[in-house]
């Protein structure tokens, strides 16, 4: 096995971080005892996928992609996620005892755009690729401290979030009195992270062409909790807006909520980003209009397949682009 500074710690305390990191581990069969570089052997195929958010059904689909592509290539699989989606140390944590137990290559959707590039530097010092999924590690602060990153696979979340909030706003239009203007409420993921502010200048982009306004923006950091509770801050200081646009399904769903709190449930253009099964449940009671689907499984498995096409000397796209769809309660 490779190992980098501070691996000398005792399995104990390895093992104790690894749960608290809330690492799965998977072995295939055909793999060898010996690590990348071992004498007299092939580098090990063991591939971390480091993800955020393990109670988040979107990132469950894209675990459950990336295992069943490590399976159908016969790679070693080690997946770890972080409870919170803002805990950007606890998932440095993750990166770095995935560099401990000696990985071959690092799949990760990262917790903070900016904040993840020193500690995956470590991971480029000891020769592992990077292979970026989901949300875009910050290509200036890349730049900026020398990382380089195998490739990005991820959708369009500008286009995505442009996509469904210009249906809401035909939504809204249908019902306006003549003269009125639409206006709605945002609620963004966390700030500085790339698909959160992606998703704002998409919605941005959508309300604005519309002729909207934006009545009011809070971040509720991807949670479900925190927005139902900035949900229902917005709509007492702004009791006529008629829609909310949302950029996940998690924080859809506290929209909800608040909604039902006001008896707003069906009223309110409520949408959201992500297609998690609770949305479409949600669709299908009239509670919300629309989300988008960004194929998280696909994301998995591609993150999988490149990296084990590097690993076996191969060349990367620097992107791979991932479809996003318009999903309705006609599609559910």
């Amino acid at each position: 096995m490779r190992y980098v500074r501070g691996a000398w710690l005792g399995a104990a305390i390895l093992g104790l971080a690894l749960a608290a990191a809330g690492c799965q581990g998977d072995s295939q069969p055909g793999e060898g005892e010996g690590g990348a570089g071992a004498a007299g052997g092939p580098p090990r195929r063991r591939i971390a996928l480091i993800y955020k958010a393990t109670t988040n059904p979107f990132f469950q689909a894209m675990e459950k992609g990336a295992r069943e592509k490590a399976k159908e290539v016969g790679c070693a699989l080690e997946v770890v996620g972080i409870e919170s989606e803002s805990d950007a140390d606890k998932q440095a944590d993750a990166v770095r005892i995935m560099l401990n137990r000696g990985v071959g290559a690092i799949v990760i959707t990262p917790a903070s755009s900016v904040g993840i590039v020193a500690t995956l530097l470590r991971a480029q010092e000891a020769k592992v690729p990077i292979i970026n999924i989901d949300n875009r590690i910050d290509p200036a602060e890349a730049r900026k401290q020398g990382l380089r990153v195998a490739t990005f696979i991820g959708p369009d979340n500008f286009q995505g979030a442009k996509k469904v909030a210009a249906y809401a706003c035909e939504l809204i239009q249908k019902n306006l009195a003549e003269g009125k203007k639409g206006r709605v409420l945002v609620l963004r993921g966390i700030d500085g992270v790339a698909n959160a502010e992606a998703r704002k200048a998409g919605f941005e982009a959508a309300v604005k062409e519309a002729g909207f306004e934006v009545a009011d923006s809070q971040s509720a950091e991807w949670d479900t909790a925190k927005a139902q509770t900035a949900t229902g801050a917005m709509l007492s200081a702004n009791p006529d807006v008629q829609g909310i646009l949302c950029a996940n399904d998690k924080m859809a769903l506290g929209a909800i909520a608040a909604c039902k709190g006001r008896d707003l449930v069906g009223k309110i253009v409520i949408v959201g980003y992500d297609n998690i099964d609770l949305a479409r449940e949600a669709m299908k009671r009239g509670e919300m209009q629309a989300t988008i689907e960004q194929n998280p499984a696909m994301m998995g498995a591609l993150g999988v397949e490149a990296a084990m096409k590097v690993l076996g000397g191969g060349t990367l796209e620097p992107e791979t682009p991932v479809p996003v769809q318009l999903i309705t309660p006609d599609d559910v």
